[in-house]
């Protein structure tokens, strides 16, 4: 072998056992987030916040759901939560089955400060349902990610006012639609429209959790009859991915119409999944 084929040979060497020459090997599994959102309207929300910015964001729960009560996270999950940055929750206690995963993550709350309505255990923590209250989280978001972020706290600023006018729209649509409706009184069967009502001046006249494999009472469901032909209201809302067994029983006996809306907590755009939800309410009670 001659001198000049040793010499390649020797670099070619050193190349692959000198540190920080070779390529680093990517780890197996997803790649690290800069960002994760538990839930799609967080996830939206940072998304527009960081647009321009670089950041990556993910999001933790994708799958149709219509609620996270007795949800559990999928090792895929666990494992995305382990190789990200920085975690945005819900709050509220939407994320309590997960706080042993998110244990020593650095998070943000972005439903720290907001105006509650009560819940079945506490505050109801499906807040995003009223675009203004939405507004207020997202204050805080940007508020938390420009302090985290420094560098692009301008840009995020900036995000921010575009994003709170697309909310501010979102709330005036539902004011002008659903401000002459007949009837006023939602009867729902999933507890979490709460805030949705307050931001368009409906009230509940009757909610009832219905949970998959469990079917309602005798007496509630008569309750619920009742409610729904003495203040002859048109319609029950039942939840996008939701029971309706409940709900047609009470249709049946009542009278009245089903129709089905959408938490907007996973697998939607929010601003599509709210429209549309004013425009079924408008058309069911108008």
């Amino acid at each position: 072998m001659n001198r000049r084929m040793i010499a390649l040979l020797l670099a070619a060497l050193l190349l692959v056992c000198l540190p920080g020459c070779a390529k680093k090997e990517q780890p197996e599994g997803n790649p690290k987030t800069d960002l994760l959102a538990t839930t799609q309207p967080v996830y939206q929300l940072t998304c527009a916040l960081t647009d321009g910015t670089g950041l990556s964001v993910g999001l933790l729960i994708s799958e149709p759901v219509s609620c996270l009560h007795d949800y559990t996270l999928t090792v895929s999950q666990m494992e995305l939560i382990e190789q990200s940055g920085l975690v945005l929750e819900s709050g509220l206690g939407l994320e309590d089955f997960m706080e042993d995963v998110l244990r020593g993550k650095t998070r943000i709350d972005i439903s720290h400060g907001l105006d509650t309505l009560p819940g079945e255990d506490g505050a109801d923590p499906h807040w995003w349902l009223d675009p203004m209250r939405f507004v207020q989280a997202a204050e805080l978001a940007a508020q938390e990610l420009g302090t985290q972020y420094p560098e692009f706290a301008d840009q995020i600023s900036e995000n921010l006012a575009a994003f709170c006018e697309k909310l501010s729209e979102l709330q005036d649509y539902g004011e002008q639609a659903l401000t002459s409706l007949s009837c006023r009184q939602l009867v729902t069967f999933h507890d979490g429209f709460s805030y949705f009502a307050d931001a368009f001046s409906l009230t509940i006249a009757a909610a009832m959790e219905v949970e998959s494999g469990s079917e309602p009472s005798a007496k509630d469901l008569e309750a619920i009859i009742a409610i729904v032909e003495e203040n002859r209201i048109p319609a029950v809302f039942t939840e996008t991915n939701g029971e309706t067994g409940a709900a047609e029983v009470v249709a049946n006996e009542a009278g009245c119409a089903v129709r089905t809306l959408d938490m907007a907590i996973s697998n939607s755009d929010y601003f599509a999944a709210m429209r549309e939800n004013i425009d079924i309410v408008k058309e069911a009670l108008g």
